[in-house]
């Protein structure tokens, strides 16, 4: 069960993988549908789905996913300017593992 939490504070968990939900966005090791994903980073979601441990997603459609022993992939693909600020979290929140 995820933590209902505040989008705030969304970086913490996406950069510990801790499961959670902030309004829109949601933060799961359930690998659900591709929702509004296509082209390349679709074929990569299918592509990597044994080796994801963790997706966030915003609005339904995985934005993220977090790879065992590869590390992060953040999709490319365009969307809403929300679903855009969800992104730049995620490149936040992955940042903060780079030593």
């Amino acid at each position: 069960m995820s933590k209902q939490i505040n989008q705030r504070d969304a970086e913490h968990y996406i950069s510990n993988r801790q499961e959670f939900t902030a309004s829109a966005m949601t933060g799961t090791r359930d690998i659900m549908s591709e929702g509004r994903l296509s082209g390349a980073d679709c074929e990569k979601y299918y592509e990597d789905r044994r080796v994801i441990d963790f997706v966030v997603y915003s609005y339904h459609t995985p934005i993220a996913w977090h790879r065992e022993g590869l590390g992060w992939y953040i999709v490319g693909q365009k969307f809403s300017q929300t679903t855009s600020k969800h992104q730049n979290l995620v490149r936040r929140a992955a940042s903060l593992l780079v030593v």
